[in-house]
């Protein structure tokens, strides 16, 4: 997998520039593996279970976030955050109707397993993800007002334009009981950056969204309603899970 990942990296900067990636990456991997073997297990992943004493750090060319990955189902601090949200509080193993699932993260798999009574749609635009649906959330083959439930979490980051995606996600969402749930990482203190290109170095995202994301939304003619994990300061700490805003949307 690190090989693949190696050959990714050479592909989209250079040789030297990979391999010095590579170099931090098994090291720090190295002394996490260490650790783990050695030192109290005061940490746990709730999306798949695994106990150690830290996460890995996720390290990509332009930043690096410590203490994040899980070893054994890849999670982030998101993942966990929103997995713990979406089981006990959302309750989404006894949600009904139809749900869109934009590029589905392997780290909630299992969750969405568990709601026997929804009908999942798993969407990208890659099929690397083993998705059901090949298509742009820009551009969605989808008739209006279909969904009970969308799920768009750090998609939009990536888009060409994140206002033509708010609005196929409004327009598919059904009127007053469909809900969509969206998070992005509010990375700018004021308005949104958009950089008019695919950032490599931040995994192709073209803007950094800031606190103006829920004006955007509400723009693209939405009602919207910040969320927040509702844990306390040991579970954060258990489960190495950052305070983030996600949010709730209804088409009016």
């Amino acid at each position: 997998m690190i090989l693949s990942w190696y050959r990714n990296q050479i592909r989209e900067y250079d040789v030297v520039s990979a391999t010095r990636l590579l170099c931090r990456v098994v090291w720090r991997r190295a002394i996490v593996v260490v650790g783990n073997k050695t030192l109290p297990a005061n940490r746990e992943c709730p999306c798949c279970g695994w106990r150690g004493n830290r996460f890995l750090d996720y390290i990509e060319m332009g930043y690096t976030n410590p203490n994040a990955a899980c070893p054994q189902c890849d999670s982030h601090p998101r993942h966990r955050g929103l997995f713990l949200w979406l089981r006990d509080e959302y309750r989404v193993s006894e949600k009904e109707g139809t749900a869109l699932v934009f590029a589905p993260e392997k780290a909630l798999a299992s969750l969405w397993q568990t709601a026997a009574k929804l009908r999942i749609h798993k969407v990208d635009l890659e099929s690397t993800r083993n998705v059901d649906v090949l298509a742009d959330v820009m551009q969605l083959p989808f008739d209006s007002e279909v969904a009970d439930l969308v799920w768009c979490h750090h998609v939009l980051e990536q888009v060409v334009d994140d206002g033509v995606a708010m609005r196929e996600l409004r327009r598919v969402l059904r009127s007053i009981s469909g809900e969509l749930i969206v998070s992005v990482h509010i990375g700018a203190p004021g308005p949104t950056i958009e950089f008019g290109y695919a950032s490599k170095a931040l995994t192709g995202n073209r803007r950094t969204f800031g606190t103006d994301f829920a004006d955007r939304l509400a723009a693209a003619g939405l009602n919207v309603n910040r969320m927040a994990y509702n844990l306390t300061p040991a579970e954060y700490e258990r489960y190495g899970i950052d305070k983030e805003e996600f949010y709730l949307c209804t088409r009016p």
